[in-house]
């Protein structure tokens, strides 16, 4: 099994695949948006949206803007970002309408940079089997006729770089590059999902009317007054 595995591995074709991919798709969508789509990638190591957090800092928020009103209360932001920044509009301008444009422009980015960074993704799986086959002609390249004790060994050598670099083509493509575009575009349509939701909350809760004491009590108090 040993020499089995080692068998499959030859540093050369990984090079001319890998570094062969990173730089076509580089040159296609530009370093910005891949360096973009890396930092997309490696979120997904970290936690996913942390409903909880938010939620419970949105209704600290609603408590505070109930209590002082929306350009007096202070309370912490969401640690999501596009939440943050709704609850900022809100505390600044204290309208509905401005929470509503900034929504819409902050889902209107957050798509925008999910599907940019799914996409480079996907021209990365298109692009590695391509490299594939270019290591596979450098390797038939390698088969020129030569002579002396080395002459087997080296065409062996240049048959496995040829036929290794086709399969690292296609486990790159398939096994890395195509399932990194459908995760990021899974986790963010749920992030999105999870966001809207909570934001539909926040703003239920602040058109809300506020909470009065009941008629009896208030009757109470103010017979209680007279009485004094």
């Amino acid at each position: 099994m040993p020499t089995t595995a080692s068998s499959l591995f030859d540093p050369g074709a990984l090079t001319i695949v890998v570094s062969g991919t990173v730089l076509a798709c580089a040159a296609r969508c530009g370093w910005r948006d891949f360096g973009a789509a890396l930092r997309e990638a490696g979120g997904l190591l970290k936690p996913a949206f942390d409903e909880e957090a938010n939620r419970k800092a949105l209704a600290q928020a609603i408590t505070a803007i109930r209590r002082d009103g929306s350009h007096r209360a202070n309370p912490p932001l969401p640690p999501d970002r596009a939440l943050g920044l709704m609850l900022e509009t809100y505390l600044r301008h204290g309208s509905l309408e401005a929470v509503d444009r900034t929504r819409r422009a902050e889902r209107a980015l957050d798509e925008a940079r999910r599907v940019s960074a799914a996409q480079v993704f996907v021209w990365a799986g298109e692009l590695a089997p391509v490299f594939g086959l270019i290591g596979t002609l450098y390797g038939f390249t390698q088969l020129a006729p030569v002579s002396g004790a080395g002459a087997v060994a080296a065409t062996m050598a240049a048959i496995a770089t040829a036929v290794l670099s086709t399969l690292y083509g296609a486990l790159l493509a398939h096994l890395l590059c195509h399932p990194l575009a459908g995760a990021i575009e899974r986790r963010g349509l749920a992030r999105e999902q999870s966001r809207e939701a909570l934001a539909d909350w926040f703003a239920e809760q602040i058109a809300a009317p506020v909470p009065t004491l009941p008629l009896p009590l208030r009757d109470g108090r103010a017979h209680l007054r007279g009485v004094a």
